[in-house]
């Protein structure tokens, strides 16, 4: 039996697994315990480069058990400070972080060519992430709802519902009920990168699964959407608060 140890993007976060490969194995088998994680079972003839399509096929699955056991890898905590750099729609932007004018209690952050401006409570200085957080949920609200009504008038099928999400671990999700929701942080992506992920969610409107049919619509809708996916691959560290 060969093995390897492997990490991946499932759902838009890393994860660690390890693969097997065996000679005696007719069909892909997945396992997850808490001493070794998730491990892979494949047979002689499938590739390792074929590992992370399949995980995606089964993210719906995976996903919860991943969490309960807690063998992910989490995302590294970032100290943000003035001079830090944060993206916004795929551009760079540095941060000047200073103290709200007087008889003001509420964050005042204001985008300014290059800049992103926090006027903070003194309290919160320290540590900026809510307030980022809360300017990229707005955004998301003001950005992403829109461009799903785009892309649902191009495929023809309009969304029961789209959610912003407040505890989404993947980038889009559609539910058997045409609910589509987003991940807020999706705004610190290029707009190309955003559009790939919304056309991919609008498209399981018309086909609930990664079926060839699937992706021969997607491929028609949206022809740079593997590009979009590797580049939230490559920044995935980046796009974290």
């Amino acid at each position: 039996m060969s093995q390897r140890t492997e990490t991946t993007l499932l759902n838009g976060r890393p994860l660690r697994y390890r693969v097997r490969k065996s000679r005696r194995a007719r069909k892909l088998g997945i396992r997850i315990c808490p001493r070794e994680g998730v491990v892979v079972t494949l047979p002689w003839r499938v590739a390792y480069a074929e590992v992370p399509a399949l995980l995606e096929e089964f993210g719906d699955w995976l996903d919860p058990r991943v969490d309960e056991l807690g063998v992910r890898l989490g995302p590294v905590r970032k100290h943000y400070a003035t001079g830090s750099g944060i993206l916004v729609f795929g551009v760079d932007r540095t941060l000047r972080i200073g103290p709200l004018a007087a008889g003001r209690i509420r964050p005042v952050m204001t985008l300014r060519d290059g800049t992103l401006d926090l006027a903070l409570p003194p309290g919160d200085i320290l540590d900026p992430r809510p307030a980022l957080e809360t300017y990229l949920r707005r955004l998301a609200r003001q950005d992403l709802p829109g461009r799903v009504a785009r892309w649902a008038d191009l495929i023809g099928h309009e969304p029961s519902r789209v959610i912003i999400g407040e505890r989404i671990s993947r980038w889009g999700s559609c539910s058997s009920r045409g609910t589509i929701s987003l991940c807020y942080r999706l705004v610190m992506a290029t707009p190309a990168v955003i559009d790939a992920v919304v056309a991919h969610e609008v498209c399981h409107l018309v086909h609930l699964n990664h079926s060839p049919r699937f992706y021969a619509l997607l491929d028609v809708a949206c022809p740079w959407h593997r590009e979009g996916m590797a580049w939230l691959k490559d920044n995935h560290d980046r796009l974290q608060l």
